[in-house]
């Protein structure tokens, strides 16, 4: 099937309507919308994904996808967790040593199954449709509230179609002219880097400003003085209403009070393990970069692992300064923020900043 696009016109918040023009393609290749530009080079996908540590090398523009390729960029994305427990009561017996942590993490978070043997068929060709349900699986299952319809071929029976029109409503994907979705042609390694491109870096709008967010974090810090907040692990939801604040609960709650109410109970309750996932997931940006710290900025940082969060407002490097939201005390709960407070920048383990507005 030939996928051929003349002239497509959509209306985005902030960007208005715009025309996206897409030159006939081979057989099962997928049209991408993005926000700004018609398509995205398979070198830009490439330097994307090796600069974000999802691979190590550039893929073959002709490779099919596997399973354990797919499971593997999506692990690194989601802070390669090791469930060091399951390793030693899950036994999975078809996956090299390298890659079981990544196969733990799918099978732990009902991403991918077993098979009755066991087995977790790591060389499995994927298709387009395999490729959206593992990443609709990843975002857990979210329904679309407003259908996507006009798939002239698109099965209702199908075990990818609540997937397919989950990508569609996410903008990862337009129908051909002839309003045609093939889910069954098989995935290149390339096509499914540039679906994680278009979810995780590529947004054509972000819920929130960081001036919002801003506001949201002195909203919560006002919260905790005046209702005699302690230092702690919150476990309610939303998260704080316990009376106990830490400096990821500080995040959690500021993100609830602007409608991150899909949070666990507790907020991050786990921290990092919680929170760096949470954020990736919707939208923010993750670097390692210090010079990426900014206004807005959720600043994380380490004593050789994460250990610590606080909100920038602003820095100045000259004096070694911050001006920041930190509800990592007692002391700090109970003052009036926000704090300015004394920070080299040494301790620098990762930001997450909203993406530029």
């Amino acid at each position: 099937m030939m996928l051929s696009v003349s002239v497509f016109v959509s209306a985005v918040a902030g960007y208005g309507t715009r025309t996206v023009y897409a030159d006939t393609r081979r057989e099962g290749d997928i049209v991408y919308l993005d926000s700004e530009i018609t398509d995205v080079s398979d070198d830009t996908v490439n330097e994307w994904a090796m600069e974000a540590g999802l691979i190590e090398e550039p893929v073959d523009s002709e490779s099919i996808c596997t399973k354990m390729d797919l499971i593997r960029v999506l692990w690194f994305r989601n802070c390669s967790p090791e469930y060091k427990a399951d390793a030693l009561t899950t036994k999975i017996k078809d996956v090299s040593k390298e890659d079981i942590y990544a196969a733990l993490w799918a099978y732990k978070n009902g991403i991918s199954a077993l098979d009755a043997q066991k087995n977790f068929n790591p060389d499995t060709q994927l298709t387009h449709g395999d490729v959206l349900q593992t990443l609709w699986f990843v975002n857990g299952k979210p329904v679309v509230s407003n259908e996507i319809t006009g798939f002239v071929d698109l099965d209702t029976s199908s075990t990818y179609y609540l997937a397919v029109l989950w990508a569609a409503d996410q903008k990862l994907l337009i129908k051909d002219e002839k309003a045609n979705f093939d889910g069954s042609a098989a995935c290149r390694m390339i096509d499914a880097l540039r679906y994680v491109y278009y979810l995780y870096h590529v947004r054509s709008t972000f819920p929130i400003t960081k001036t919002q967010f801003l506001e949201a974090c002195e909203g919560v810090t006002v919260q905790a003085r005046e209702g005699n907040y302690h230092y702690g692990d919150s476990d309610a939801t939303p998260p704080t209403t316990d009376g106990f604040i830490s400096c990821d609960r500080l995040v959690a709650k500021a993100l609830w009070d602007l409608g991150y109410t899909d949070q666990t109970p507790g907020g991050f309750a786990n921290g990092h393990e919680d929170m760096f996932p949470y954020l990736l997931d919707h939208g923010f940006v993750q670097s390692f970069d210090i010079a990426d710290v900014g206004y807005g900025s959720i600043v994380c940082t380490s004593s050789g692992q994460y250990g610590h969060t606080f909100v920038l407002v602003s820095w100045d490097q000259e004096t070694d300064t911050v001006i920041r939201y930190d509800e990592g005390s007692e002391a700090r709960i109970h003052a009036v923020q926000p704090l300015q407070e004394g920070w080299n920048g040494g301790d620098f383990l990762c930001v997450f900043n909203i993406p530029d507005e």
